[in-house]
């Protein structure tokens, strides 16, 4: 037992003193390599857009009423159906009781003209009441069915008030502005609330009509929000056919993905294509690392980590192109575990990819 403690202790301890080493740089540092690639792509220059929501809706009631409930806060996000703002349908759902009365009592009247017309229908046909008589009671009868109709008509139309003093989110959303609050008085075409769709996420930029020939519908191109740090890829959908007389540039829309940190009119830099396609170095962009302004890549010489600077010049999905003379096809760069290196540090490659 003695020997097996001793044992259990001395194992722990060589643990202990070989984390130690790596922590303070005596060890090698295991990393994830990917070799670099060649290939035809576009040159891309850097333009500054906003992020902003496709779809725009500044919501109001169907109906006129007095805010009773409401659910609207600035930033919140909503599902599509849920309920924004309710507004007090007392007064309505009073109007349907007196309605409701109404229809009973005018179908009492109804059932005793119908008593009526059949008694002097009898008395018509023994010749002992006259044809008018018997007209004028079968019209009075039909007047008051068409007012009854009429009474439970304006009944379904209370109800659709009543039912429409709910209004709910048309769509998936962020809450942008909160216009209007409880206690307060709304009518149709009053928004209590700007909605924006968070499917419908964009970046728009200001696009030199030179570049023109180079932006498509449908083009993925890399951006990074700036405010962030965080980069998405976007996909081109349109752009306005106008041009600035001034300026001479033109509005470009490039739909991205939702984040949950977004502002609307944030800025980003958008990666544009800018030129015909060249042959350029690809490397992943798991790759890059920055450092006070700098950008470069970490390869692997003789078991050691070697720094080498990159000029980045086009982006492709989820690779960026390079021209610098010393990145070369088939040179291995380090993909995971370049934000723990430094240069010179002994490493180990765990795993190598293509």
């Amino acid at each position: 037992m003695k020997n097996k403690i001793q044992m259990i202790c001395l194992i722990a301890v060589t643990i202990f003193n070989a984390s130690f080493a790596f922590a303070q740089g005596g060890g090698p540092a295991r990393v994830v390599t990917e070799t670099v690639t060649e290939r035809m792509i576009s040159p891309t220059t850097r333009i500054v857009g906003v992020v902003d929501f496709d779809i725009l809706s500044g919501l109001s009631p169907e109906v006129s009423g007095l805010i009773e409930e409401s659910n609207i806060e600035e930033g919140k996000m909503v599902k599509k159906g849920e309920t924004l703002v309710r507004l007090n349908t007392d007064l309505l759902r009073m109007d349907v009781e007196i309605r409701q009365k109404e229809v009973e009592g005018i179908g009492v009247r109804i059932a005793n003209a119908r008593k009526n017309l059949d008694r002097f229908e009898t008395l018509f046909k023994e010749a002992a009441a006259s044809e008018k008589a018997y007209d004028d009671l079968a019209d009075s009868l039909r007047e008051l069915r068409i007012e009854q109709e009429r009474v439970k008509k304006t009944i379904e139309k209370l109800r659709l008030e009543i039912d429409k003093s709910t209004l709910a989110a048309p769509f998936d959303g962020m809450v942008l502005e909160k216009l209007k609050d409880v206690g307060e008085w709304v009518s149709p075409g009053v928004a209590v609330c700007t909605l924006g769709s968070t499917s419908d996420l964009f970046v728009e930029a200001a696009v030199s009509e030179d570049l023109v020939e180079y932006i498509r519908p449908g083009r993925e191109v890399v951006l990074m929000i700036n405010a962030l740090k965080r980069e998405f890829t976007g996909r081109v959908t349109n752009f306005a056919p106008i041009a600035d007389p001034a300026t001479k540039t033109f509005n470009v829309k490039i739909a991205i993905p939702y984040f949950d940190e977004v502002i609307r009119n944030m800025s980003a830099t958008v990666n544009i294509p800018a030129g015909k396609e060249q042959k350029l170095r690809m490397i992943k962009r798991d790759a890059l690392v920055r450092n006070q302004g700098k950008t470069f890549v970490y390869t692997i010489k003789e078991g050691k980590a070697a720094i080498l600077p990159i000029n980045v010049v086009g982006y492709e999905g989820e690779y960026l192109g390079v021209d610098n003379p010393h990145i070369q096809p088939g040179m291995p760069v380090v993909v995971d575990g370049n934000d723990r290196l430094r240069p010179d540090q002994e490493v180990t490659v765990v795993k190598g990819g293509k």
